[in-house]
């Protein structure tokens, strides 16, 4: 990884906006391998282990605001108002070469070693057909739901650039409410409303909660508030899952991504992250730049690769399972996420020096 020199004294603000996007890509990474390697030890509930099962729980909790700060950040940045006047053709080429062509080699990846693991024949005949259907692999559905936004961005730039502050609070409202709110109010035994609220989606929603709540002014008084906000939001979901859970396999119903404490987690993180003081701080340390640089510029990759080498440690493949739980859960869940990591990090910074496989990979 290459050192990135410390910025000039002359312009910190400009290389603080560059270095924002950077900060939200690497926390979403980092915390997108945590809810992965966290979940694997709790999904089999308290029945695998109670101190297990809160571990993985707790860390799982912490790191939902993983995915949607991908989405607030694609909304950010793709729904500018700069960015208008980009043509459909360019744009799709673009989003193409740099998602699309990744799935598809992971994709063949994760068929392969499926058939390895599972010790039957590869069914190529079928792969396409699965391919174009839904994902390979369990977290390839992120790139699939990408796909989706990309299709919907070109209409919603319109809206996101142009919207009054009233009509921002009513999409914004209108989306909470029928998405997080009302779903959840049914299923926790509220009468049922037949009138159709879900005119904003999940994702669309996040992505213009991206555009319109990025580096919105907070005093030092209300970003605390926040951070208690998250806080309370993170500890309702850790004992609500719990209590949900019992005796159980693990209850995920409050780890969805469209369920009101994610979204509040998602938001306050998102908020706090494109403030000018992380950026700041990143600035003033090169070495923490560095990474933070790497880690964003390979996010997409080690998105990609990660789950499959925690299937490869799990699996026994190598003589050996590794997990989260081999070492004591709470130091063993962080330990093995960032081993992880950087792993991960290390490989596509390799892949990046071949331009045809860092494509390929989605290392670029």
């Amino acid at each position: 990884m290459t050192s990135v020199p410390p910025p000039s004294p002359a312009s910190p603000p400009a290389a603080q906006r560059a270095v924002a996007p950077d900060v939200v890509r690497a926390v979403a990474i980092a915390l997108v391998v945590l809810l992965h390697t966290a979940g694997a030890v709790a999904n089999p509930g308290p029945t695998a282990g109670v101190a297990a099962f809160w571990a993985g729980n707790i860390y799982d909790s912490l790191a939902r605001a993983s995915v949607p700060l991908f989405v607030l950040l694609t909304g950010w940045l793709l729904l500018a108002p700069e960015r208008m006047g980009e043509p459909l053709g360019r744009f799709f080429r673009r989003r193409l070469d740099r998602v699309a062509l990744p799935l598809v080699t992971w994709s063949l990846v994760a068929w392969v070693w499926i058939a390895f693991r599972d010790h039957h024949a590869i069914a190529w005949s079928r792969f396409w057909r699965e391919l174009l259907a839904g994902p390979v692999f369990y977290h390839l559905w992120y790139v699939y739901v990408l796909l989706g936004l990309y299709l919907a961005i070109p209409l919603l730039r319109p809206l996101a650039a142009q919207a009054t502050p009233t009509l921002r609070r009513y999409a914004l409202g209108l989306w909470f409410v029928g998405t997080a709110v009302l779903p959840l109010w049914t299923w926790w035994g509220g009468p049922s409303i037949g009138i159709p609220v879900l005119v904003v989606g999940t994702y669309v929603g996040y992505l213009l909660a991206g555009a319109w709540l990025a580096a919105t002014p907070l005093s030092k008084r209300t970003a605390w508030e926040l951070v208690l906000l998250f806080l309370l939001a993170a500890v309702w979901t850790i004992v609500a899952t719990a209590r949900l859970t019992g005796d159980e396999h693990l209850n995920v119903i409050l780890y969805s991504y469209d369920k009101p404490n994610v979204v509040v987690m998602a938001l306050v993180a998102f908020v706090l992250l494109t403030q000018p003081e992380p950026a700041a701080w990143v600035t003033r340390h090169p070495v923490t730049r560095a990474l933070v640089r790497g880690l964003a510029t390979s996010s997409y990759g080690i998105y990609l690769l990660h789950p499959l080498l925690l299937d490869v440690l799990g699996s026994g493949v190598l003589g050996v399972r590794i997990s989260g739980s081999s070492l004591p859960p709470f130091v063993g869940i962080p330990v093995l996420a960032g081993g992880l990591l950087f792993a991960s990090l290390l490989v596509m910074t390799v892949a990046r020096r071949v331009p045809v496989l860092g494509r390929l990979l989605g290392a670029v």
